[in-house]
C-alpha cells in the first residue's frame, strides 16, 4: 500500500475522532437557516463537481496511456497535468464549505500540500525520465495543480464521463457520500 494513501486514511480518521470529540471547535458555527442550507447546497456541488473531474481523468488515463507507455496531454491532462488531485482538492474544499468552520480550509490546504507536493516531486522526476523534452515542453504549458480560469469556463469540452468510469470510483464516491451525510447529521446533533 502507498504511504500517501495511509497517511490520508490517518488524517481521515483524525478528523473522524476530533469531529466527534471537538464538534463545537470544527464544525461551522449556526448561522441563518438559508445560510447553513446555502453553504450545504454549494459544498456538495463542489464535492460532486471534484468527484466527476478525479473520475474523468482517471477513466481518461486509463484509455489512452496504455499501461504507462504514453504521455496523456489531453482531456482533462490538457488542463492541468494532476486532475485527479485538483479532484480530490475539490472534494476537500466542498466538505469544509458545507460543514466546517473556515479556518479548517488552511488545516486541509497544508495537509494536502504536505501529501501531494512531495508525491507530484516523484512523479515529475519518473515521467521527465521516462518522456523526456515532450515531458518537458507539456510541464511549460500546463498548471501543475489547478486549471485557468479561461478552461474552467470550457470545462465541458476537456471533461468526458463513460459509465464503466463511474462504476469503477462507485465505492469510493458512496463511502465519501456517506461520510459527508454521518458528519451532516453530527454536526447538527453535536453542536446543540
Amino acid at each position: 500500500m502507498k504511504i500517501r494513501i495511509k497517511i490520508q486514511g490517518a488524517l481521515a480518521l483524525a478528523a473522524l475522532l476530533a469531529a466527534v470529540f471537538f464538534p463545537k471547535v470544527l464544525f461551522a458555527r449556526r448561522l441563518s437557516l438559508f445560510l447553513e442550507v446555502f453553504l450545504g447546497v454549494i459544498g456538495i456541488a463542489i464535492v460532486f463537481f471534484g468527484f466527476l473531474f478525479r473520475v474523468s481523468a482517471r477513466g481518461y488515463k486509463e484509455e489512452k496511456t496504455f499501461n504507462g507507455h504514453a504521455l496523456v496531454k489531453s482531456g482533462p491532462y490538457k488542463i492541468t497535468r494532476n486532475p485527479m488531485y485538483f479532484g480530490t482538492f475539490m472534494i476537500g474544499i466542498g466538505t469544509i464549505t458545507a460543514l466546517f468552520q473556515p479556518w479548517v480550509f488552511f488545516v486541509f490546504v497544508f495537509a494536502f500540500l504536505l501529501i501531494y507536493a512531495t508525491q507530484t516531486g516523484i512523479e515529475e522526476r519518473v515521467l521527465s525520465e521516462r518522456f523526456g523534452q515532450d515531458y518537458r515542453d507539456y510541464c511549460k504549458i500546463t498548471p501543475k495543480y489547478f486549471p485557468s480560469m479561461r478552461n474552467i469556463l470550457k470545462i465541458r469540452s476537456y471533461l468526458s464521463l463513460k459509465p464503466f468510469w463511474i462504476k469503477k470510483e462507485l465505492p469510493s464516491i458512496m463511502a465519501t457520500g456517506a461520510g459527508a451525510i454521518i458528519l451532516f447529521i453530527a454536526k447538527f446533533y453535536l453542536t446543540n
